[in-house]
């Protein structure tokens, strides 16, 4: 097999660099960077942090030393999202080990979030992702409009590995919580306004209200706007632009020490010109390759060589796009003391998405497959909890019950082989209504053994139902591909067909810990995840329309947690290794539907797959002197498929690399503060770095023809180097000055895209930002 790619694109990378500051957390009060915090169902109303001092965190719905829970978690402050120049959630990946948060084939608007090897590729209302995303307590199911800007956050927390009772569902890989700052007893706020280069434009600001002593209110906002870096010559569009805008509206409510209600109101919208697309590579012989032959004999190789004298950032595609998306959201927690060791809570969520985009997924001059997709959905969920502590104080217990619904549609149009007759293809599918609904109770408890010192047994367990309905339609040039057989089947009429399933699924959690001394911690858990099943709406003969089925993942974990100070010098280390039984894999593979004229190409999820995942994740937060920070954090993963079978082709793919998962991962940091003489206030200069080394985006990825993972669908490995200058408590007032710069290297490295040279035969790649700068000032009342 042959196949053609981009040549020229820069992929070098700075290992000694790298290596020498592995990633991760410091915790100083100062410079706040990522830190471990402890599993939790929901995110803790306070994250304080310090490596001189002890960190605080009410996980577990208690507070807690962090050194003293037994659970692999990072936490970022809302400080060091700040610091480290982070200002989408799709940045956060430079400080989770172990995480990947790239962009999706609909933009850099809809995440695809992966940790510890596991990831949704599509994110159709059908399916549901491996990786929960919470906000405000609540969780967002579908991925649209999560990478909004950063704003007014107490914290984001990472749970990594499946969250086998206090989360449940979907959480095979883990769960991203979102905190934001909730209302205070103050009148406090700030306004912040940044400009760099590409025209960018931030504006931010945040006022808390103290009405009474019982009410506070705490609005706060957001506005990005910035040209797109990636140039189209076709059309003129400058694409991965910026043009967003955010709100959010907290109401606490507290009229006594028994009762509190804690309300967050909140929209996003982005309207946009969308993601650049860049075309990569084709596949000699393809239906791709014999498609531009017939039109422009020649063309892939001139496109390819065109693009390899032209700037980086450019792509040749001839449609014009754009993504508008919206939503809303709402969270209500209400928390009531019934007596000095019960606590009962109710959180009720709301959220609506409206997403219309349009993209060209392989970013040529030929209509290869233009597509367009508006999904709409609606959805509702409540838990209810009461946590308590028992025997002494030797007990703490939590039982709930959870319910979440969801409905919506989904509309789809792929035009392919737009120019050539023979093959072209207008494909749509609509499915409306989709509902999901999904029940679930579930208790968990840690008992303190009286009778060995130091060591505590956490057991969990849920029960998860969940059923799954779709009315599908679908039409290839305006014919019904709903058939009434695999083989010799006839078109349906009404050209419309009903779908529905049940799954359920007990999940668990067990760890046992113990505490050597008051700084050294060592653990052992074990947890199995559940990712509820789904269907592929897009497809048209009996066999395309059957559910695929819930995956299962068991998992087990050690860990080593330390503090340690030693001649004046302070530090955190932290370390945990992880072996992962992964079944029952969902998987996105693509293939032509048999005795199809013009041929018919669709992507389907199967049960596909099962496979071993085996990793190391280590961070270190070190001081060796007063206000000086350097601190590291690195993860390994070796992620093998135990077998891989394209059910439609019956061919092994047990060869592909997981998609999203580079074996290596790490960064550091290192922060300096100099303290100015009298009411000067201080400068901050800090340098962050993050590598991770060769990874892949296609789930589907071995090419037999070399016996390894297809080089179309390779991401290089790459470095970025992002820095601050920051002059805070300026003249002894509340107003801080920052330089700030991300990729000050300008690396130029892909971040994902869409490869299907095995089948189709072309592969278009995503572009990571280049060097952005600017300047930043913060008035703080």
């Amino acid at each position: 097999m042959t196949i053609r790619w981009l040549t020229g694109t820069r992929a070098a990378f700075l290992a000694g660099a790298a290596g020498a500051v592995l990633a991760g957390g410091n915790a100083s009060a100062q410079t706040a960077e990522a830190t471990p915090v402890a599993e939790q169902e929901a995110p803790p109303e306070a994250v304080q942090s310090g490596v001189s001092g002890d960190i605080v965190v009410t996980a577990r719905r208690r507070e807690e030393r962090l050194q003293d829970v037994p659970i692999a978690v990072t936490a970022v402050t809302g400080e060091t999202l700040a610091q480290a120049n982070i200002v989408q959630l799709g940045d956060l990946q430079t400080k989770v080990p172990g995480m990947t948060m790239t962009p999706s084939a609909f933009g850099s608007n809809i995440l695809q979030v992966a940790i510890r090897g596991q990831r949704q590729y599509d994110p159709y209302i059908t399916k549901d992702p491996a990786v929960a995303v919470y906000f405000a307590d609540v969780v967002q199911n579908r991925p649209h409009g999560l990478n909004s800007s950063l704003f007014d956050l107490e914290s984001i927390q990472v749970l990594k590995g499946p969250q086998g009772t206090l989360f449940g569902r979907n959480t095979t890989g883990g769960a991203v919580i979102i905190a934001p700052k909730a209302p205070t007893d103050r009148f406090e706020g700030y306004a912040l306004a940044s400009y760099g280069n590409y025209e960018a434009v931030r504006l931010e600001g945040a006022v808390n209200i103290p009405v009474n002593d019982s009410l506070s209110v705490r609005v706060a906002g957001a506005i990005a706007r910035r040209d797109g870096f990636t140039r189209n010559l076709t059309t003129g569009q400058r694409l991965d632009d910026e043009h967003k805008n955010s709100w959010r509206v907290s109401i606490r409510f507290a009229p006594g020490d028994v009762f509190e209600n804690r309300l967050v109101v909140s929209g996003f919208e982005a309207d946009e010109n969308g993601t650049g697309y860049k075309f990569y590579a084709y596949r000699k012989g393809s239906i791709t390759d014999q498609f531009v032959t017939a039109i422009d004999p020649g063309g892939l190789d001139r496109e390819l060589a065109l693009l390899a004298t032209l700037p980086f950032h450019t792509t040749l595609s001839n449609e014009v796009l754009s993504t508008r998306i919206k939503t809303f959201s709402l969270s209500n927690v209400s928390e009531l003391k019934a007596g000095d060791d019960i606590t009962i809570k109710n959180i009720f969520g709301y959220r609506t998405v409206h997403s219309t985009t349009n993209f060209d997924l392989e970013g040529s001059r030929y209509n290869f497959f233009p597509s367009f997709e508006d999904m709409r959905e609606r959805q509702f969920s409540n838990e209810f909890q009461v946590l308590g502590t028992a025997l002494g104080g030797s007990l703490d217990y939590i039982v709930g019950a959870f319910w979440f619904f969801e409905r919506g549609s989904d509309r789809q149009i792929s035009d392919t082989f737009t120019n050539y007759a023979p093959l072209k293809a207008v494909r749509t599918s609509f499915a409306d209504p989709i509902t999901n609904e999904a029940y679930s109770v579930f208790a968990q408890a840690t008992w303190r053994l009286a009778f060995l010192e130091g060591v505590s047994v956490t057991a969990g367990v849920r029960q998860n139902w969940d059923e799954r309905s779709v009315f599908a339609r679908s039409q290839t040039n305006g014919v019904c591909r709903l058939v009434t057989a695999d083989v010799g089947g006839t078109p349906l009429n009404p050209c419309a067909k009903q779908l529905s399933a049940t799954f359920d699924n007990l999940t668990y959690t067990g760890t046992i810990d113990w505490k050597v001394t008051p700084d050294v911690l060592l653990y052992l858990s074990h947890r199995k995840g559940y990712r509820t099943g789904g269907f592929n709406f897009g497809g048209g003969r009996p066999s395309e329309l059957l559910p695929f089925r819930p995956e299962e993942v068991k998992d087990f974990e050690l860990g080593f947690k330390s503090k340690f100070n030693f001649a004046g010098a302070r530090g955190i280390f932290n370390v945990a290794a992880y072996s992962q039984d992964y079944k029952d894999i969902q998987r996105t593979i693509g293939f032509f539907v048999p005795n199809t004229t013009p041929p018919v190409f669709v992507n389907s999820i199967l049960n596909a797959a099962a496979a071993t995942i085996r990793g190391v994740e280590a961070d270190l937060t070190f001081e060796p002197v007063r206000n000086f920070e350097i601190g590291g954090n690195v993860s390994y993963i070796d992620a093998r498929y135990k077998g891989f079978v394209d059910q439609a082709t019956g061919a092994d793919l047990s060869g592909s690399a997981f998609a999203g998962t580079p074996e290596w991962a790490m960064g550091g940091f290192a922060a300096l503060t100099l303290p100015l003489p009298g009411d000067g206030g201080e400068v901050l200069i800090r340098g962050d770095v993050y590598h991770q080394t060769t990874s892949n985006y296609a789930d589907a990825n071995y090419d037999p023809s070399i016996r390894a993972p297809s080089l179309a669908s390779r991401i290089p490995p790459y470095t970025v180097v992002n820095g601050r200058i920051e002059w805070r408590n300026a003249f002894g007032k509340p107003v801080s000055l920052a330089l700030f710069g991300r990729n000050l290297l300008n690396e130029e490295y892909i971040v994902g895209g869409t490869d299907i040279t095995l089948n189709v035969g072309y592969a278009g790649v995503i572009l990571g930002a280049p060097r952005t700068y600017g300047i930043e000032a913060k008035f703080s009342f």
